[in-house]
């Protein structure tokens, strides 16, 4: 038993000497640490603390269900006149035929999830039935006869979840868009069913502007030549250590490595490899007539991923086709079972795909949503006709293929969207606010934990000191966690630091009048401590868990500062059982050991 709580007890100290370690940039001024040092990471502060930008938009997804709306009502068109006519599916739909059939039949649309027709012909009226709406026409809309009208309305789970999708989208987007300027640490998030909040800590006004003006873009869908025959990156790995010089913490994730017969540059994070490209359009170094993508990579091993980083691509900057010339795109199997991406454009886009295809046999089209590269096939052959297929290559699973062409069609999805996106708050917090009420909290915190250390150090002596050692570990416990997890310490995030401190001599004060009842109850040290921890265990663990409770859904249904609190609550709580429960018994059960308390116990 004793060696096991040996074991126990060094391996305490070791997690508590790494927690001080990993905190230590932390505490240091920015600069101080050492290059050789191993941890990097610093504690983010929220937007209230340090100032910055806050940002709230609704997305207007009824538009985008309206835009499914409007389509229905012109695929009605042409399936009315391919029944009357007795088409073939491939058969071509000619103008006049659809002029025929307008002059029959109006179609209105008079609410974003509904399409009107009247019509006094009943022989095409007799075409729109709820058979024909469900197998030929659009499963998502249920037939309602209103008034002599013919009524196609959505159903509600379809339109929930187009908005789910229109939103998550949107959500992915923004978000690609923030972090790609690589100035701060952005925190984009839900708000309600429909509204995203962005709040970035630390940009400057200038900064701000760019900012606003990027969000406020419609993510562009591009498609672009692969330029597969320079060796861009090969020739820029001075500009490298350049770009090291000038910006060493960004610069050190930042490597040209080789890939295939050519260099690329890489990094863990976008941001970082977006400033290197930056640097080199200030440098002169990329040409004008070309551009760097971003890929994401996952290497995996046994179906596990060992690393995930972006690295570039080296691109033509010319675009002649984009998502506004394609119509839809839809994954479809080919007769060996293997998936593939079918694209339906425009008229106009299909001219320009024939003419780009036919122009660049043989080289890689990037697929790319703004500088994002989701897929790069090779050019097999012109492609004319307005359709074509992007076959999935590699040594992988049909789970896997079908997994990068469902992922790839939710990509031209993304670009084919055009939900509005409506800013409903722009709330600016200046630096000098930030620090006032960084000075505010830290006083209140310092205060609040002299407050608590004197009185347990006063009322309960040694075993004060003991919870006082417990309380120090949890702190840097929960900095070391936040920190960890990139988490942001609001104002409302250090109020729960000192709710923590609260709740965790909480917990000592509970077990140790406990011990102290056992105590007067005649029982030996020994007896009354491990009495006084096993029965207080519940009472401390319900009133946590009651407390996690709440936090819980403060951290589901809130956002900015209070979101901050929860997450330190949370994390509070977790540390808190930690070091009152466990810690604290190990320094007794030392101290027992160790015959340094014998028939009482300072308490």
């Amino acid at each position: 038993m004793e060696k096991k709580r040996i074991w126990r007890s060094v391996l305490v100290f070791l997690l508590f000497l790494f927690s001080i370690l990993y905190v230590l940039p932390t505490v240091l001024p920015e600069g101080a640490v050492p290059k050789w040092y191993p941890f990097t990471k610093r504690l983010n502060f929220g937007l209230d603390l340090k100032g910055g930008l806050e940002l709230r938009y609704t997305v207007d997804y009824k538009k985008a269900i309206l835009e499914n709306s409007r389509d229905l009502m012109f695929r009605l068109q042409d399936y009315l006149v391919r029944e009357s006519k007795q088409k073939e599916p491939g058969d071509e739909v000619l103008k006049e035929e659809l002029d025929a059939v307008r002059s029959k039949v109006t179609f209105t649309v008079p609410s974003f999830d509904t399409v009107r027709i009247e019509t006094t012909d009943e022989t095409l009226r007799g075409f729109i039935t709820t058979e024909a709406v469900e197998d030929k026409i659009d499963p998502r809309y249920t037939l309602i006869e209103q008034d002599g009208a013919i009524l196609l309305k959505m159903r509600a789970l379809d339109v929930e979840r187009i908005k789910k999708e229109v939103v998550d989208q949107t959500l992915s987007i923004i978000r690609k868009r923030v972090e790609a300027f690589g100035l701060v640490e952005p925190d984009v998030r839900m708000s309600g069913d429909s509204d995203i909040d962005v709040q970035l800590p630390g940009v400057s006004k200038e900064q701000m502007e760019v900012v606003r003006e990027r969000i406020g873009q419609t993510a562009r869908l591009t498609f672009r030549i692969v330029d597969s025959k320079s060796d861009f990156f090969a020739d820029v790995k001075q500009d490298l250590e350049a770009f090291r010089q000038q910006s060493p913490e960004k610069g050190k994730t930042v490597e040209i490595a080789k890939f295939g017969d050519r260099y690329q540059a890489r990094s863990e994070k976008k941001s970082n490899l977006v400033a290197f490209i930056h640097f080199l359009q200030k440098e002169r170094k990329l040409p004008d007539d070309h551009v760097a993508g971003y890929y994401f990579v996952e290497e995996d091993e046994g179906g596990r991923v060992v690393k995930s980083y972006y690295r570039t691509e080296y691109l033509f900057a010319a675009v002649r086709v984009s998502g506004d010339h394609l119509a839809r795109s839809g994954v479809f199997y080919k007769d060996s079972g293997e998936p593939y991406v079918s694209l339906t454009f425009t008229g106009q886009g299909a001219t320009l795909f024939e003419e780009v295809t036919g122009e660049h046999v043989g080289d890689y089209l990037a697929i790319m949503l703004d500088d994002d590269i989701n897929s790069a096939p090779v050019i097999k052959e012109v492609i004319a006709g307005g359709q074509a297929s992007i076959t999935l290559g590699g040594n992988r699973s049909a789970s896997e293929l079908l997994g990068e062409a469902q992922s790839l069609v939710t990509v031209l999805t993304h670009g084919a969207y055009k939900a509005p996106v409506h800013k409903i708050q722009d709330h600016e917090v200046g630096p000098s606010l930030g620090k006032d009420a960084i000075d505010a909290g830290v006083l209140s915190f310092v205060v609040g934990a002299l407050a608590v250390l004197l009185f347990m150090g006063i009322y309960y002596r040694v075993a004060g000191i003991i919870a006082n050692l417990a309380l120090a570990m949890n702190m840097v416990f929960i900095v070391a966690i936040l920190v960890a997890f990139n988490s942001a310490l609001t104002l409302p995030g250090l109020a729960g630091l000192v709710l923590t401190l609260g709740m965790a001599v909480d917990a000592n004060v509970i077990i140790y009048e406990r011990i102290r009842e056992e105590l007067r109850a005649g029982k030996t040290a020994r007896v009354a401590i491990e009495t006084g921890y096993s029965k207080s265990f519940w009472t401390i663990f319900d009133s946590q868990l009651t407390t996690a409770l709440a936090g819980v859904i403060l951290m589901n249904f809130t956002t900015g500062p209070v979101y901050g609190f929860a997450v330190t609550l949370l994390v509070g709580i977790v540390c808190s059982v930690f070091t009152a429960l466990y810690v604290t018994k190990l320094f007794y059960q030392w101290m027992l050991d160790r015959k340094l308390i014998k028939e009482t116990v300072s308490i």
